[in-house]
């Protein structure tokens, strides 16, 4: 039985995003405030470990744009990822038909669909939506403190909760305990939590979202065995180093984000193609799940002429992170193996950079330098 997670959401245009936030703090900082928010989700959404992750928003949103924005957000996610959209602006008619939809192609599925106002979504949450669904009850309904609901939890369609109840209105929840009610469905209710829609909401919630704190990771060398002058081609090729789990591990169970940020000009080169690197970056990242260690987010550097990253020392795959996940680069490090990885987390600012020592000539100091990548979980316990 896949676990299937949809997410509401819209794109991040000022003055069409949290316009009552907007109307404390402005419509650019609340369309700013939106990306940190749905950055996120989304990653509470991965900790949920779904087999599919589907976006549902509206057509009149640029496919493109939404599908450019969440890319690295999404990237590192190790199922699938589906889309969902409708151009008439309807909510209820959108997640209906994103939920009919998805029950279509997975009828055993246990599904949760969740809007983006909601920062709170941990994992005992989730544990609560999958265990209740499909044991003991047909639905789970989370109610939001404000009103309506941050997430509702279905093992069927039931199109007629989103086709009978008021989506934006102050009846939305009683009206769908009543409706789930007269067609004699089991209903587990969640506890309630705040969403984020109004200045005073954020002020709470900001604390959450603001600033994370990430390590960057360089890969062939660090992350996995250094394939010498050539490219790790095929996944069969790839293994990781020992100790890079447990030090990854340490990061993510203190909050930390932890990102990778890779060179792979094999693909521009011809020599594997760009599913090949996908393949590659799916192995890994459930190589690293077993000891919860998958990476947030994953940026790659591919020597294609349409590619959107730019090659080390530039920071630009660093600083496209920062804004994305909003992170703090002054309580950020890089961790690397040559002089690329340290100048790139130099130029972007970071507050310091750790070498692992190769084969590679050392012509850039790094702030620690390490024999092994066994030493690296220590010299996190000691340094951060």
């Amino acid at each position: 039985m896949k676990r299937v997670i949809i997410v509401h959401l819209q794109y991040p245009e000022p003055g069409r995003v949290k316009t009552r936030l907007a109307e404390s703090i402005g419509d650019e900082l609340a369309a700013q405030t939106y990306r940190s928010i749905i950055s996120r989700v989304i990653e509470q959404v991965k900790s949920a470990n779904p087999d599919i992750i589907a976006v549902a928003y509206d057509l009149s949103e640029t496919a493109v744009g939404i599908r450019e924005w969440l890319r690295p957000l999404l990237h590192a996610f190790q199922g699938e990822t589906r889309w969902y959209s409708r151009s008439d602006g309807d909510t209820s008619q959108l997640l209906r038909t994103a939920v009919m939809a998805l029950f279509d192609s997975e009828p055993a599925a246990k599904l949760a669909v969740i809007g983006t106002s909601c920062i709170d979504l941990d994992l005992k949450v989730w544990d609560s939506v999958w265990s209740n669904l499909g044991h003991k009850d047909d639905v789970v309904f989370g109610p939001a403190a404000s009103g309506g609901f941050y997430l509702i939890g279905l093992t069927q369609p039931h199109e007629f909760l989103f086709r009978e109840v008021p989506w934006s209105d102050v009846e939305t929840v009683s009206r769908s305990f009543e409706t789930a009610a007269e067609r004699g469905l089991r209903v587990c209710q969640l506890s309630e939590r705040n969403r984020v829609s109004a200045a005073t909401e954020w002020e709470t919630a900001s604390i959450e979202v603001n600033k994370r704190r990430c390590v960057f990771f360089d890969r062939d060398g660090v992350v996995n065995q250094s394939p010498g002058q050539g490219y790790v081609l095929r996944f069969e090729d790839f293994h990781l180093n020992e100790g890079i789990a447990e030090a990854i591990r340490w990061l993510k169970d203190r909050d930390w984000l932890v990102i990778l940020v890779t060179s792979q000009k094999g693909v521009g080169k011809g020599l594997m193609g760009s599913e090949d690197l996908e393949d590659i970056h799916r192995f890994m990242q459930r190589e690293l799940a077993v000891s919860g260690s998958a990476f947030d987010g994953i940026y790659a550097y591919t020597g294609q002429f349409d590619c959107q990253n730019k090659p080390k020392p530039d920071p630009q795959m660093i600083l496209a992170a920062i804004e994305s996940f909003h992170i703090d680069p002054r309580r950020s490090w890089m961790v690397g193996d040559a002089d690329r990885d340290i100048a790139m987390g130099r130029a972007a600012g970071l507050a310091g950079t750790i070498r692992i020592a190769g084969d590679k000539p050392v012509g850039v100091p790094a702030d620690h330098s390490l024999e092994r990548i066994t030493e690296l979980k220590s010299l996190f316990e000691r340094i951060l």
